[in-house]
């Protein structure tokens, strides 16, 4: 057993080193919705760079300057216009579409509660988060785009493969037995209209090289995502999407 969680931590280490493993099981992206103006101009980060698997940044150098003007920022409620319905089996079998509408429109709006705290505890100098967008601000919109709600059932199969084989072994062919999230977002300049940096990511439950809490929940981890993702936009609209931001492991020795 001692060997087989050294393996383990052997494993996430070696992970934890290469972006690109860590890519491999992480959610994959879902397919762009028309919430993105540039959605088939979205290409694929460099997961050493970036938290989000997919993102689009104008290339114009005077729209960013212009955006350097404004000192203020509008962060929308969070959009379910584009939500599609659920797509995972043992999402669809243990969660009715009616409990999981009531509570994606909660995880809404405790996500828009959380860019804005993170917003609002950035370094000394960002920009004001404002109520109403108006000619002195740019203007962030945020978009849940899939909502897979997640499977208990799922958590127990995975710890059950985790126990045969070794800790962390669920990890690579685990991605139907998790629920999923997939967001959009956009950032743009209300005076101008322009838009300035578009991106698409997805999460779901990270594996537990031992035990995670958060695999025998349905939503709980969701809310966990949700406060990474504030703070990772928050980072990546204050270096304009051009410095690094990394993301978060795909795989936790963490209980919670």
């Amino acid at each position: 057993m001692i060997a087989r969680l050294l393996l383990a931590l052997l494993l996430v280490t070696a992970g934890a080193s290469c972006r690109s493993t860590q890519r491999l099981v992480k959610a994959f992206p879902a397919e762009p919705s028309s919430f993105l103006v540039n959605q088939h101009a979205l290409i694929k980060t460099d997961a050493a760079k970036s938290p989000f698997l997919r993102d689009w940044r104008n290339k114009d150098a005077a729209a960013w300057t212009e955006a350097e003007k404004r000192k203020r920022i509008y962060i929308s409620p969070v959009g379910l216009d584009h939500l599609r319905p659920m797509s995972r089996t043992l999402s669809k079998i243990e969660v009715t579409e009616k409990s999981r509408q009531k509570n994606v429109r909660k995880l809404g709006d405790y996500f828009h509660e959380e860019i804005v705290k993170a917003f609002k505890s950035a370094p000394p100098g960002n920009r004001e988060v404002v109520p109403a967008a108006d000619a002195d601000s740019l203007v962030l919109e945020v978009a849940i785009i899939e909502f897979n709600p997640n499977p208990v059932i799922g958590g127990l199969v995975r710890k059950g493969i985790n126990i045969l084989l070794w800790p962390g072994a669920e990890t690579a062919v685990s991605h139907k037995l998790k629920g999923n999230m997939a967001i959009e977002g956009r950032l743009m300049d209300f005076k101008t209209k322009q838009v300035l940096y578009e991106f698409a990511d997805a999460e779901q439950n990270r594996s537990g090289i031992i035990l995670y809490v958060h695999d025998y929940t349905t939503y709980t981890y969701f809310r966990k995502a949700c406060r990474e993702w504030a703070k990772q936009i928050e980072a990546v609209v204050r270096t304009e999407a051009a410095s690094t931001v990394k993301d978060g492991p795909a795989a936790t020795l963490l209980l919670w």
